[in-house]
């Protein structure tokens, strides 16, 4: 099984409008899929925005801001390399 994940808009009325999509033909015979929806629930979304507030503060956005222009910056590819605990 192959999974996709599409972006859909849910309109005032709650219907689901898909993107354009189309899956290439694997058999000359219609087939069935499924559907999941997922949904975020307002204590989520809540959630969410919270924990950013939490983590935001003007003066690490300066810090950081001022560390991309000058470019004190590290290559994407540092991020994900292991590094060892003292």
């Amino acid at each position: 099984m192959k999974a996709y994940e599409l972006i859909a808009n849910v309109t005032a009325d709650g219907k689901i409008q898909l993107p354009d999509f189309c899956l290439s033909s694997t058999s000359s015979h219609p087939s069935t899929v499924k559907v999941i929806i997922l949904v975020s629930e307002p204590e989520e979304i809540n959630a969410q925005l919270s924990d950013l507030d939490d983590n935001f503060s003007e003066e690490s956005f300066k810090k950081s801001w001022q560390q991309a222009i000058t470019g004190e910056t590290v290559p994407l590819s540092q991020l994900w390399e292991k590094t060892e605990l003292d």
